[in-house]
């Protein structure tokens, strides 16, 4: 990893950055707190000290709350349109002859 730091320091930031953009605006807010919490650990398992723990703690809990977080943020437009597991939306649902869709 070393001779690459430059390389996965651009790609911590960008992904940060993503992540942080992500949850203040509520869209896909449970993909958005897994890749945080799996940055969480990666810096826990890499020794930094500090309030990670509680970082790590706060960005479960949202994953666990992503459909509530679909009444406050974005997700309230997204995730219909895209669908959730098990639930087709209406971008992607399935259609048949005459263009009505199916359920």
């Amino acid at each position: 990893m070393i001779p690459h730091a430059g390389l996965f320091s651009h790609l911590v930031i960008f992904g940060e950055t993503l992540i942080g953009l992500a949850l203040v605006l509520g869209a896909f807010t449970g993909i958005a707190a897994f890749f945080g919490v799996f940055m969480n650990a990666s810096f826990l398992f890499a020794g930094t000290a500090g309030a990670n723990p509680l970082m790590a703690l706060v960005a479960i809990l949202l994953v666990l709350a992503w459909r509530v977080a679909g009444w406050w943020g974005l997700d309230r437009w997204i995730l219909p349109a895209i669908g959730v597991p098990g639930a087709p939306g209406s971008l992607f649902g399935r259609r048949r002859r005459g263009g009505r869709q199916l359920q």
